[in-house]
């Protein structure tokens, strides 16, 4: 290096043979990243406020889990605008074409938004499952739906706390993780590998939550067009478990590619639908209930889940329980049943004893 070569000119990354570092207008996924992120933020807060306007006015019931969808909410937002930012000023640019000395403020914020990640996360996944657990357990029996709930709450918590340390304690001391210098003398996991295992993790937890509502409808005793009616709402799952799939494909390389800066960008881009998966599959159990508010529904609905039906008998497609003990049935010859329908009696608790296929599934 000659004495008078301008240090603010060196790039990140010696680009490959044939390629010109370009720092005034190069490659980038920056309109992407803006357009996904401005997108996902709007549906996030879109679903979130008819969870919350279902929960706090329809239903005037909020719970402990509704904050802590608010909770995930605002971190997803903050993580959004952060990774919008950084990438405008540059991070989503191939490495060679940004600035050595731009490259310290990009990892001390990358490690803000990895910081970031684990309690909005725990927090949005915690919301999902605890939703499942009052749709599909009303009673508090332990079933095995109870069981796989709670271990998916167990290993959804005790992860994303460690996630969240490992991130906040990624070097020792913390300044080694934006300032090269100190690195030789600073004790540091490997990130790349972290973000790796964070996103197959996930994955896996996701998988978890969309099966697990899907083999709980399987063992109820109801019609199957009532069935597919109920599955419906939990399909937003499946998309939660395909970006999910796609994400950790992204962060591979990550592991592999020195070409650090562009890997992230594409892992941002995941990111942001990660985020809103999560939350559609949290919020969507409640758009059937506001959808029939909507349409001047729900007085009728919820005068017919108050009303007692003491001497009704079942019939030949209807779905039997048990309630304050009293023996009701739900008629399900509708000639056309209305898949919100068929979720508002799951929701409402009307299936209180939900029988099981096999025996073998009852109170453990």
């Amino acid at each position: 290096m000659s004495s008078g070569q301008d240090l603010s000119q060196l790039p990140a990354l010696q680009p490959p043979a044939g390629v010109v570092s370009n720092f005034v207008d190069p490659f980038t996924f920056y309109p992407w990243i803006l357009a996904i992120g401005i997108i996902t933020m709007v549906l996030m807060t879109f679903a979130m406020s008819i969870q919350i306007y279902t929960k706090a006015i329809i239903l005037k019931s909020m719970k402990h889990e509704d904050y802590f969808a608010i909770f995930a909410l605002v971190g997803f937002l903050i993580w959004d605008i952060i990774f919008i930012y950084v990438s405008g000023l540059g991070l989503s640019r191939n490495q060679w074409d940004i600035r050595a000395i731009d490259t310290p403020y990009f990892l001390y914020m990358m490690n803000v938004t990895e910081i970031i990640y684990g309690p909005s996360m725990l927090a949005a996944k915690y919301f999902v499952l605890v939703q499942l657990k009052r749709i599909f357990c009303p009673t508090g029996m332990k079933n095995s739906v109870w069981w796989i709930i709670h271990g998916l709450i167990v290993a959804t918590v005790a992860y994303y706390t460690a996630c969240f340390f490992t991130f906040i304690f990624q070097c020792w001391p913390r300044a080694a993780i934006w300032n090269p210098a100190l690195a030789p003398g600073a004790t540091c996991i490997n990130f790349k590998v972290a973000t790796l295992v964070s996103g197959i993790i996930n994955m896996i937890l996701d998988i978890g939550i969309f099966v697990t509502p899907l083999w709980a409808i399987w063992l109820l005793q109801m019609p199957m067009n009532r069935k597919i009616g109920v599955i419906s709402v939990f399909g937003a799952g499946l998309f939660t478990c395909t970006i999910a799939v796609f994400g950790v494909a992204f962060r591979v390389p990550l592991v592999t590619d020195d070409n650090l800066t562009m890997a992230i960008a594409k892992v941002g881009l995941f990111t942001f639908s990660e985020y809103f998966g999560t939350i559609l599959v949290g919020c969507m159990p409640l758009f059937p209930r506001f959808w029939s508010y909507v349409r001047g529904r729900e007085s009728h609905n919820s005068r017919n889940s108050k009303s007692s039906l003491s001497n009704s008998h079942n019939k030949e497609g209807s779905i039997s329980y048990r309630s304050a003990g009293t023996r009701q049935s739900v008629q399900s010859s509708c000639t056309t049943p209305l898949r919100h329908d068929a979720y508002l009696e799951l929701e409402d608790g009307q299936q209180n004893l939900q029988q099981w296929r096999n025996v073998g599934y009852a109170v453990l």
